[in-house]
């Protein structure tokens, strides 16, 4: 059995979506969890997330699986993955880009679809790049790129490639994160009126390999900044921190984010540590590269140390996404840790 034929047919068994206790009677409800978190209230359990990508042709495809991903492994947020692309420029210059009113039409409708089935059972999130990932991306889908493949190698020749661009090209550079962020802060107007408690927005170029603090601060700090503004008003925006290393901490402590999310394997920084910077309850704490090797007690000794250091503000999580390819067993052993 295939996990796509696992989840449908586990989503239907009535009782799987029950959930055991974890001290004493869970009574809690996915939001009202969720909420008692945020505010650092007394819990019966830590709520959860976990995704992966699913990278389906089309939307009512990509709705379906997160519904039954939700139901199968009882997750008190539902964190909409964005598979689908950012349109290319038509002009033949990757970064002649013009505002778009959504670039993810798709992606709408899979909010709505997600929205509909949940029936207000849990808060849905939407999944967004910051605009340096998206020029990233587009910059990378050039012909003397694409056709060289995807390693590592070719990813870090991309990356000092359009670090020259930046400082060779400003205009250019500024044109397309310009269209880039208006484009993005319009289609979170849309992703609000469909019901979404906010976004996952990853930024992955707080590391030393996309440039300097000074570059970050000049090439995408106020385009980051003004996609976090237009999502100020919302309960769950999570502040995703792909790649992050210690100097660049403290650019992202005035960003609107309630949540902010990091990798602890990655990064290295303890979840203390990050408590220091941060106030907003800490997303994370569970290894999300071994995770498929993880047994339910190694993830329930990740994700109880991270909540001891990131104290009741806490929902515990993989620093990113899990293995696209773990089974159902090695996914159930995440809310199993947790009795959920």
């Amino acid at each position: 059995m295939n996990r796509r034929t696992f989840l449908h047919s586990a989503a239907a068994t009535a009782g799987f979506a029950v959930a055991r206790p974890f001290l004493g009677k869970a009574t809690l409800t996915h939001k009202e969890r969720v909420d008692r978190a945020l505010s650092g209230k007394d819990l019966d359990r830590p709520p959860f997330t976990f995704y992966h990508h699913y990278k389906r042709p089309t939307a009512q495809q990509e709705a379906q699986d997160h519904l039954d991903f939700h139901r199968t492994y009882n997750t008190d947020i539902v964190k909409v993955m964005n598979d689908f692309d950012y349109p290319a420029s038509t002009t033949g210059k990757w970064y002649e880009l013009k505002p778009l009113a959504s670039p993810y039409p798709n992606q709408l409708t899979t909010l709505k679809l997600v929205r509909d089935g949940l029936n207000g059972d849990a808060y849905f999130v939407d999944t967004l790049y910051g605009p340096y990932m998206t020029a990233m991306i587009l910059f990378g889908a050039q012909p003397q790129f694409a056709k060289l493949g995807k390693s590592e190698e070719i990813q870090d020749k991309v990356i000092s490639s359009l670090h020259e661009f930046q400082k060779q090209n400003p205009d250019g550079w500024h044109t397309a994160l310009e269209a880039i962020t208006q484009s993005t802060v319009n289609h979170i107007r849309h992703t609000k009126d469909i019901g979404a408690s906010g976004a996952l927005v990853s930024v992955f170029n707080a590391e030393s390999k996309f440039g300097s603090v000074s570059d970050y601060e000049r090439y995408t700090r106020p385009y980051d900044k003004r996609v976090f503004d237009a999502l100020a008003d919302t309960k769950l925006t999570v502040l995703h921190l792909h790649y992050l290393e210690r100097p660049y901490i403290d650019l992202f402590k005035d960003l609107n984010a309630p949540v902010v999310q990091y990798s602890v394997k990655t990064s290295g920084i303890p979840v203390s540590e990050a408590r220091k910077h941060f106030s907003q309850t800490i997303l994370g704490g569970v290894d999300e590269i071994d995770f498929d090797k993880l047994t339910t007690a190694e993830m329930r000794k990740q994700w109880t140390a991270a909540r001891e250091q990131a104290g009741s503000k806490y929902i515990a999580a993989p620093g990113c996404s899990v293995p696209n390819n773990s089974t159902p067993d090695e996914l159930a052993r995440f809310p199993q840790s947790l009795g959920a």
